[in-house]
């Protein structure tokens, strides 16, 4: 099949997604159900019910052109230094928490490999990536080791099993919270972040968000000129590997300019929906028999989520952080960027921007973190 209708009808059904989650009647739908599942799910369906077809060129060509231009649009936005001045134990229970994740799935894989796909190592990587970020990551690093349909078909299962189920047990230990926080030792002095003081006045909205995604489409080209020339590896093994890699960098490192931060604000909006159609696009080439290994890959999601917890406890005690700031900065690794402050809410108002501040910190290092967790997960196989 010719042209590009595969594209049209994938814009269209992320549209509809979109629109019909803003519905207050199907809010709920899409709390337990999120956005990013159904912008896989429902390609997958219509493959199957041959309304698109199973294979176009148009996916690739999707998926590697627009994913470094949704992530540079995303990071350019990134608050490096208030994400800095957000407390010492903020700080410490979201590392703790990322290594517990960053171990936990190359833990899980080496346990569990003889009921897993040869390149599982792949998927840990992917797994830490989108635990310790989110969903961006978890595209960079479909990208970057070039993960398997069969492995990473599952992963969007485990990912939203597991964490809308750590999601409630963070939500019903509030119930919990003064008693745990005796045990902890803990007490909670909320850091002053500091506002933005910037009075510049802002762009039109449209035009603004013009400009930042024409800049992250001159950073996507600059990136893939520079990628092509790099030598690949097990690890990073394409050009276009190379690219999200350093437009991710490049990204957070343009993101410390004022005047660059300033405007890309403006293009969190069009790097998410970018992101959706790149996880649309995903969906219409996965491979359906994959989702039989599901459940061993649940199992890992599991694993990888009790050591996580246990290292906060652990840790939490250690340094008397609250159960708050612990559920808070699980929830940012975990989660993300709209769950954790909703998970912090909870437990006091005063966690809201830490839980958001540290989802954005997560959603910067996480294709990283991926990166060394795929490393481990490689090694440990190979024992």
């Amino acid at each position: 099949m010719g042209g590009w209708w595969p594209v049209a009808g994938l814009i269209l059904l992320v549209t509809a997604i979109s629109l019909a989650s803003r519905q207050a009647t199907l809010r709920q739908l899409f709390r337990w159900l999120p956005v990013p599942l159904w912008c896989y799910a429902l390609p997958i369906a219509s493959v199957a019910l041959h309304l698109l077809p199973s294979a176009h060129p148009a996916y690739a060509q999707l998926t590697t052109w627009l994913l470094p231009v949704a992530l540079a649009c995303l990071l350019l936005g990134v608050d490096l230094p208030a994400i800095a001045a957000s407390g010492r134990q903020a700080l410490a229970a979201a590392a703790i928490g990322a290594a517990g994740i960053m171990v936990g799935a190359p833990l899980g894989v080496w346990l569990l490999q003889g009921w897993l796909p040869p390149e599982a190592w792949k998927g840990a990587g992917a797994l830490a990536a989108t635990w310790t970020g989110g969903t961006m990551n978890l595209l960079s690093m479909r990208s970057v080791l070039a993960v398997p349909d069969g492995v990473f078909a599952p992963l969007i299962v485990v990912d939203a099993a597991v964490a809308y189920g750590w999601m409630a047990l963070l939500v019903a230990g509030s119930a919990r919270q003064h008693a745990l926080n005796r045990w902890l030792g803990a007490s909670w002095n909320p850091p002053q972040l500091k506002a933005n003081a910037s009075t510049t006045k802002m762009p039109r909205r449209i035009e603004a968000a013009a400009r930042c995604v024409a800049g992250a489409v001159a950073l996507t080209w600059a990136a893939a000129a520079v990628g092509s020339r790099l030598p690949t590896s097990s690890v990073v093994s394409s050009a276009s590997g190379w690219t999200v890699l350093l437009v991710t960098t490049g990204a957070l490192g343009l993101s410390l300019l004022p005047a660059v931060h300033r405007l890309a604000a403006h293009g969190q909006t069009a790097g998410s929906w970018s992101l959706c159609l790149v996880l649309a696009a995903t969906g219409a080439q996965a491979n359906l028999p994959a989702l039989w290994s599901a459940p061993a890959w649940m199992l890992v999601g599991g694993l990888t989520a009790a050591l996580h917890g246990t290292l906060l406890l652990l840790a939490g005690r250690r340094l008397r952080i609250p159960i708050g700031l612990l559920a808070t900065a699980s929830q940012a690794n975990l989660g993300g960027v709209v769950s954790a402050p909703l998970v912090g809410a909870v437990y006091h108002q005063s966690f809201v921007p830490i839980g958001l501040l540290l989802a954005v910190a997560g959603n910067a290092l996480g294709t990283y973190l991926g990166l060394l967790s795929a490393t481990l997960a490689r090694w440990l196989t190979a024992l």
